[in-house]
């Protein structure tokens, strides 16, 4: 499903739970028949596999996208209206067809046929063509749930975020898009077909929804002949057994190679990941990474809580890879069949195959009766869920024991309270220890977790460094922390976070090797070519990609490395931020024109996007238009006003041209007072003309919330000392050093005081 996602990262099927897989053991084809194999149709695969395609029809995969007719259409089209912040839409029908009334782009009321519905189950959308080959999702859906729970009518999905005709965020904009943001996930090898130079799209597909060819590739070979094998080769699942005496089953073999491929083929959708190969989903050479084709998106603030639970839609790849499940061996379809998509048992059943119900589904373990309630279920626990899209609940599948005290201290949820949901943490953390002082041989002091050390590093604490130093070097840990915390060492530049880049640099998992390369953006670029220039060679393609990213402007960088860097990034051409990435790129190289020509498709697409205004004024003023620059951040802060970046931005460039910047710099640091360097420079600003009394008040104030921050901390001290104040100066510079006990530059200004 489409929902309005402006990151970097906006992919995956909503609806979807999981794809289908084969319990064949199959070996993988040969490089020539790969290459010759084409599409052949879920029909072909139904003469030989019939209980396989019967269990498909209907599922998930099946609805995920259809043609709209008396069949699939599920919305009350019986002349119904839905109003919302003023705007009324009405649906009728007539002659087999769908019509939806609303404003347009333009603003104008019109009616649009619908062309498609998307999705069935718990909600479902509308595709409406376009003449330039988009189809746009209507921002109201239908809930298709049963009345008693709730649904059986229109709402709108993004009730607090709903945008203007003409903005990016309205349903024709760019954020509900259907050929960028959800197309390749729910239709069958889909092409985009994407030209950046007509802003249209010739997007194509071998079946209208996910059938049997997306998770088995290409199957035109092996209809012809069934003994060659499918593209993409699953292994039969291995037998787990609860052995007498124990209450954990073990597999009755090495189950780590078959899940690998199942899992990582069902990430290629249900992942939040950015695509970097031209393959559409699982048609590719069977022996690739799953990075050789995506880059999925790390535990980042506003995606995951700090300890690793799902936050933003996320699906559920990046979860599930933090589980003990996962590190075990366990895939997906050992718990979900893999055509219908339903779960193998019902309840806590599903869970008995491998935890011995007798030890596990007990009140000894869960603490809750009758058997039946909702604590006495083991999800309810273990995988908490979230809404998404309103009415689309969804679990998590890291699979992790409530933890109130962490999730207390780290601002994230605990599973306790989604049920009670009038008690603290500190009561739910008070249970669980009284339930486990009444059982033999346990323990309420449970182990540090790494969230505590990720929720460290983003809050940029004192001493964090260490921690993410101690996180990233902990191979017991998954590989999706372990990157996480190499991402964050950026921001803690020190001779032990090199050395841990550098050592991670050769990690056998290749999201490790990515989050090392990360590491090293601290790194000025005539330093990085040593360390990160070896990386060129590695043989996953996600991997090159980022050595080549932090070698750009590198003379020594080949045009080979730099093309197969742009050709990755031209894949995300028609989004917002894929043409930001491309001008960062080109800056990179110094190409500022091409930069610019990216800058402005940017704004083409998301004509509001004040990052892209932002970088595009930074770009003209490197170039020397301080007066382009200026130019078009006033007109960006007419169109957009009270956005705190383009303020800063636009005092910036008043200061520059020698205009009055106070009030842009003070509206900026007020409407953000989190943003800790808008506060400094309007501070700098006011010391500037004089105002040294209203900087340091400023900075004093900014310094309550960012006691941290050590420039706050070197501005009071400078300020207060060249105004004669030394007492004052001193304070400041003994708690610079008290907090930056390590920085010698500290201490020196303390001596010099």
């Amino acid at each position: 499903m489409i929902a309005a996602f402006k990151t970097f990262f906006t992919v995956g099927s909503s609806l979807v739970r999981l794809l289908p897989l084969t319990a064949l053991l199959l070996s993988p084809l040969s490089t020539a028949s790969q290459a010759q194999a084409t599409y052949a149709g879920s029909h072909t695969c139904q003469t030989c596999h019939a209980k396989e395609f019967q269990q498909w029809q209907g599922s998930h995969h099946d609805w995920a996208m259809r043609e709209a007719n008396a069949s699939s259409v599920l919305g009350d089209f019986n002349n119904a209206t839905f109003s919302h912040q003023g705007v009324t839409t009405s649906f009728t029908r007539n002659d087999g067809q769908y019509f939806v009334r609303t404003q347009g782009a333009d603003g104008k009321y019109q009616q649009f046929q619908i062309a498609y519905t998307f999705g069935a189950e718990p909600l479902q959308q509308y595709l409406i063509g376009f003449p330039n080959g988009r189809y746009q999702a209507l921002t109201i859906a239908w809930d298709s749930r049963a009345a008693e729970q709730g649904g059986q009518r229109w709402y709108q999905l993004m009730p607090n975020d709903l945008g203007q005709p003409g903005e990016s965020l309205h349903w024709t904009g760019v954020y509900y898009n259907w050929n960028t943001q959800c197309a390749a996930c729910h239709s069958t090898g889909l092409q985009e077909n994407y030209s950046q130079s007509t802003n249209s799209y010739n997007s194509t597909w071998a079946e209208i929804n996910v059938s049997c060819e997306s998770c088995h590739g290409p199957g035109s070979a092996h209809s012809s002949d069934p003994k060659l094998p499918l593209p993409v080769a699953y292994s039969p699942q291995l037998q787990w057994v609860i052995a007498e005496g124990t209450d954990i089953a073990q597999p009755a073999g090495d189950p780590h190679a078959g899940s690998k491929i199942e899992i990582e083929s069902c990430a290629g959708c249900h992942s939040r990941r950015a695509k970097i190969s031209a393959d559409a989903v699982n048609n590719h050479q069977p022996e690739t990474e799953l990075l050789d084709h995506y880059q999925p998106q790390t535990l980042r603030a506003g995606l995951y809580h700090a300890d690793g639970q799902i936050q933003e839609e996320v699906y559920v790849y990046g979860s599930f890879i933090q589980s003990k499940m996962h590190q075990r061996g366990v895939r997906c379809s050992n718990c979900h069949e893999p055509h219908s998509l339903e779960l193998k048992a019902p309840g806590n059943k599903v869970c008995a195959d491998c935890h011995a119900p007798e030890t596990y589904d007990s009140p000894k373990h869960h603490f809750h009766t009758p058997a039946d309630s909702a604590g006495a279920q083991c999800v309810n626990c273990h995988m908490p869920s979230t809404t998404y899209m309103g009415v689309d609940t969804r679990r998590d599948h890291s699979m992790r024991i409530p933890n109130p005290t962490m999730a207390e201290s780290i601002g994230a949820p605990n599973a306790c309270n989604s049920c009670h949901q009038n008690k603290t943490n500190a009561w739910a953390s008070s249970a669980i220890s009284i339930w486990l002082q009444l059982q033999p041989d346990t323990s309420d002091n449970q182990p540090s977790h790494y969230g505590e050390t990720i929720a460290a590093g983003r809050a940029r604490q004192q001493g964090a460094g260490l921690q993410l130093t101690e996180l990233a070097n902990n191979t017991s840990i998954n590989s999706i922390a372990r990157a996480t915390a190499l991402g964050l060492l950026q921001y803690y530049p020190s001779q032990a976070s090199y050395k841990t880049a550098r050592q991670q640099l050769s990690d056998n998992d290749p999201m490790v090797r990515l989050g090392a390369l990360e590491t090293l953006q601290f790194l000025p670029l005539l330093q990085r070519w040593a360390d990160i220039s070896p990386m060129l060679q590695d043989q996953v393609k996600a991997v090159r990609l980022e050595a080549s990213r932090l070698l750009l402007g590198d003379g020594r960088l080949s045009a080979a490395y730099v093309d197969e860097y742009m050709d990755a990034l031209l894949l995300r051409a028609d989004r917002p931020n894929g043409q930001l990435a491309i001008a960062s790129a080109y800056l990179a190289q110094g190409l500022y024109k091409q930069a610019d020509s990216a800058f402005e498709h940017a704004l083409v697409l998301d004509p509001l996007n004040n990052v892209a205004i932002n970088n595009f004024a930074d770009s003209l003023r490197a170039q020397g238009q301080h007066q382009q620059a200026l130019d078009l951040l006033v007109k960006s802060n007419k169109a957009i006003p009270d956005d705190p970046m383009l303020l800063h931005a636009l005092g910036l460039a008043q200061f520059r041209r020698q205009q009055p910047a106070l009030e842009s710099l003070r509206r900026a640091a007020e409407l953000q007072p989190d943003n800790s360097r808008y506060s400094y420079v309007y501070a700098v600003a006011l010391n500037s003309q004089g105002k040294t009394q209203q900087a340091i008040d400023i900075l004093s104030e900014a310094l309550v919330i960012h006691p941290l921050d050590r420039d706050l901390l070197i501005a009071l001290v400078t300020f207060n000392r060249d105004r004669g104040e030394l007492g004052q100066a001193r304070a400041f510079a003994r708690q610079l050093v008290e907090r930056f006990p390590g920085d010698s530059g500290a201490m020196q200004l303390l001596n010099s005081l």
